[in-house]
């Protein structure tokens, strides 16, 4: 039986590999169908697996108003961000789909500022935006103009940025009113309320399958499917419930890194130099924003690092007294 700290040690990893992977998991799926069918069928996937987890684990489904608003909220990601993502990765590289979904925490600060009046655009997050806008033109700058494929992918995948930060500050209103969902409740609602709309985008955009499907793309449609869609969110959830959100933040400055080593590694994409110098402004961007966080999460490790010595010096005062 595994302790607590191991346990969430165990789901820290799971969720840090899982995020890394993603990018190159769907850059792998498109291989051999139209991006709206690879996307359709992994979530169509996860929902039946997530609805057979219910069942096994018998959890209620929740229908209550707030919960449909809930639901929607993440049908926004889901549905809106992740066709965004998989059109984008039809043309760009998986490391660097990582690398600009990381910007995500910054740009949901930007929401939560206007939607929820909260507190949070300081000179360095400012100074963290900027720096991520000017990895983004090291790295695209050759293929900025219109006719450019990749910049209209990079434009989709920021739509894509966007909609997953309007879906998390969503979720974020009136939270404290109401009764927190299961995280394996809020994901099958957002699932249930995105299936029908892949149903019409694939009869209406997507047609048959091709009549040869690849293993490769049958292998990541799976795996996206059972890690990316069901343990994926169920862990993140979970680590939000049992540790601070500056030791969850730091999962952004992580799975970038990561998945650009897995892109060049595995898929043989390239680390140009402008792709290298570009990602390290962002990262450092990233890094610059999440300092506040770094830092309290430091100043608890000294805690209670030091906490335990104290007491042992008053115990021993004690016993030679």
């Amino acid at each position: 039986m595994l302790s607590s700290q191991a346990r969430l040690a165990l789901v820290y990893t799971m969720v840090v590999l899982i995020w890394s992977t993603t990018p190159l998991a769907i850059k792998f799926s498109v291989d051999s169908l139209n991006f709206i069918q690879a996307v359709a069928l992994r979530m169509w996937f996860s929902l039946a697996l997530c609805i057979v987890l219910l069942k096994c684990f018998s959890i209620k489904f929740v229908r209550t108003p707030y919960a449909w608003y809930v639901y929607a909220s993440g049908a926004l990601a889901v549905c809106g961000a992740m066709l965004c993502v998989y059109f984008a990765a039809q043309v760009l590289a998986s490391g660097l789909i990582a690398v600009v979904w990381g910007l995500t925490p910054i740009v949901v600060s930007v929401y939560s500022y206007f939607l929820l009046g909260r507190q949070g655009l300081n000179k360095s997050s400012v100074l963290s935006m900027l720096l991520g806008v000017a990895g983004l033109y090291v790295i695209f700058a050759q293929d900025m103009n219109l006719g450019s494929g990749v910049f209209f992918s990079l434009l989709i995948l920021l739509l894509g940025v966007n909609l997953h930060s309007v879906s998390s500050v969503m979720l974020q209103l009136n939270k404290g009113q109401h009764q927190k969902l299961h995280p394996l409740v809020q994901t099958t609602g957002a699932l249930v309320l995105a299936a029908p709309i892949y149903v019409v985008l694939w009869f209406a955009f997507a047609g048959p399958l091709p009549s040869v499907v690849s293993l490769t793309s049958i292998s990541a449609t799976l795996y996206l499917s059972v890690f990316g869609s069901v343990l994926g969110f169920v862990g993140y959830f979970y680590l939000l419930n049992n540790l601070s959100a500056a030791s969850v933040a730091l999962v952004t400055l992580i799975t970038p890194v990561l998945a650009l080593f897995l892109g060049a590694s595995l898929a043989g994409e390239t680390l140009s130099p402008r792709i290298f110098y570009g990602s390290s402004l962002i990262m450092l961007a990233l890094f610059l924003y999440q300092a506040p966080a770094i830092k309290a999460l430091w100043n608890k490790t000294k805690m209670a690092s030091v906490i335990p010595t104290s007491i042992n010096i008053e115990e021993v005062k004690k016993n030679v007294n």
